[in-house]
């Protein structure tokens, strides 16, 4: 059995889909070791039956992110009826490498897919995956239990203020909260550790907004000081914030 099988969100997507809740566009972000599995796991559920010549199942972009004309026709084949499923399921592997015209061809079946079509935007990378397709998407991200990055918190005003442009989502929160969790601990600030462990707790609840869950983190975590009169604000304690609620 493969570590996805273990792995928490991606157990949450297989129970709300065999319960029926399936969106018509979801967009995954995973290590690649696992994109045929899930693949082979969603198919099973949306077309009852998984093989790769199945005539309701479309993959493109296996080797390379799709061109223009690949998702021009994948648009025309997955808004025919379906042929042996009541469903057809179209897959876009390396959809965070679409370039825009590919990726801008694709907004009108993913905002207004015909009823029985069904469609996933699969990745290893989010960075450059348009964010008018996300938009559309119910977005989730995977994270590897067997490799998990480790990378600094923002520190100045100008990366905080970029960090904060681009937190739209409770799970591309939760990937930076783990990230620096792993810094802290690979530093031995244990202390750091702690308020950002925190915080990821309070994320995983996802009971509060993630614009809400990242004005929270900033007064969490960031230093904030005054160079005009020498004074200084030191971040603020989660307990604090939170008060009754935590």
């Amino acid at each position: 059995m493969s570590n996805l099988a273990f792995n928490v969100r991606w157990q949450d997507i297989l129970r709300e889909t065999e319960a029926g809740n399936i969106p018509h566009t979801r967009a995954i972000v995973s290590p690649s070791k696992w994109h045929e599995e899930i693949i082979q796991s969603l198919a099973k559920i949306i077309l009852g039956s998984y093989r790769s010549s199945h005539p309701d199942l479309m993959v493109i972009g296996r080797d390379k992110a799709p061109d223009i004309d690949t998702c021009r026709n994948l648009i025309q084949d997955i808004a025919l009826m379906p042929l042996e499923s009541s469903r057809r399921f179209g897959v876009i592997m390396n959809a965070g490498r679409l370039n825009p015209n590919a990726g801008n061809s694709l907004l009108k079946i993913s905002e207004e897919p015909p009823e029985h079509a069904y469609i996933l935007f699969l990745m290893d990378d989010a960075k450059f995956f348009l964010g008018t397709l996300k938009s559309r998407s119910r977005f989730s991200v995977l994270m590897s239990d067997e490799k998990v990055e480790s990378s600094k918190p923002p520190e100045s005003e100008s990366e905080w203020l970029e960090w904060l442009s681009r937190k739209k989502d409770a799970d591309i929160i939760a990937v930076d909260l783990e990230a620096w969790t792993n810094y802290a601990v690979n530093e031995n600030n244990f202390v750091l550790a702690d308020k950002i462990y925190r915080l990821k707790l309070l994320n995983d609840r996802k009971n509060l907004s993630p614009a809400m869950m990242s004005d929270i983190i900033i007064l969490t975590l960031k230093d904030k000081t005054d160079k005009t009169d020498k004074t200084e604000e030191r971040s603020i304690e989660i307990e604090h914030i939170l008060n009754d609620i935590w």
